[in-house]
């Protein structure tokens, strides 16, 4: 089964991820499937390029459902892969779009915060954990998006947003359930090619800090603290026994 689904309209390309058994939880497969779909959306005339999730919610987290088996190795490049597609779809020359329903969460949550436009299911929860067990990722984009305050308040945090809650701080731009998201792909995809694409590009850039070496940085130093094994493997436990049907092994 394919990790992702790929249909393409003309400017428009939908990407879906598609491990619903995980609730789309980020593998290292998965985001290295999906870091190269989006490097080769820089050539293949993509303008719009949107980003959905099969089943009952968006993406879930990092999958640490293999954590046991990975020695600090691995999971340093599972975290780095991740950042580099955070980093790939927050700087991308196109435009970006997120329609999130259900779970939100962790690097989910930082996936849809890194798109220009983002749009969210009614069911929507949204959630930032991974400061719990020692991880630095996002938190400059995430502080971009809502302030420094609000972003400060989230991160580690144990609250689920709702979907009007997110969108009152900014995580949402709109509601709208799926039958409506088409209408709204067409509205932003019009708005991107009202400007021809190396203008539009250029935009983008200008609209946005580039703290890419920082934010790797500051990944990498916490990734490598010589506690993360034990904190993450407290971590899950935690998730566990507070929600004994979970057991997907997400952050």
């Amino acid at each position: 089964m394919s990790l992702l689904l790929v249909e393409r309209e003309g400017p428009l390309k939908r990407v879906r991820l598609n491990r619903p058994e995980k609730r789309n939880a980020l593998s290292l497969a998965l985001a290295t499937e999906l870091l190269q779909e989006v490097q080769r959306s820089h050539a293949d005339g993509t303008r719009l390029l949107v980003l959905r999730g099969e089943g009952a919610g968006f993406c879930a987290g990092f999958d640490l459902s293999a954590f046991p088996d990975c020695s600090d190795g691995d999971l340093l490049l599972h975290f780095v892969r991740i950042e580099q597609l955070l980093q790939a779809v927050a700087h991308a020359p196109f435009d970006t779009l997120a329609c999130v329903h259900g779970a939100t969460i962790g690097a989910g949550a930082d996936l849809a915060v890194a798109c220009r436009h983002r749009m969210g299911a009614a069911d929507t929860q949204m959630l930032f954990p991974g400061a719990r067990f020692g991880l630095v990722l996002g938190s400059r984009r995430l502080a971009e998006c809502l302030g420094a305050d609000h972003a400060q308040a989230l991160i580690g945090g144990q609250e689920r947003l709702d979907a009007s809650r997110a969108r009152d701080l900014g995580l949402l731009q709109h509601l709208a359930e799926p039958d409506q998201w088409p209408a709204f792909e067409a509205n932003v995809l019009r708005h991107a090619l009202a400007t021809p694409a190396d203008t539009r590009a250029a935009v983008l850039h200008a609209t946005r800090r580039d703290t890419r070496a920082q934010d790797l940085h500051d990944l990498v130093l916490s990734a490598a603290h010589p506690e993360l094994r034990q904190r993450l493997a407290a971590y899950l436990s935690q998730q566990r026994a507070a929600s004994p049907r979970n057991r997907t092994g997400t952050a």
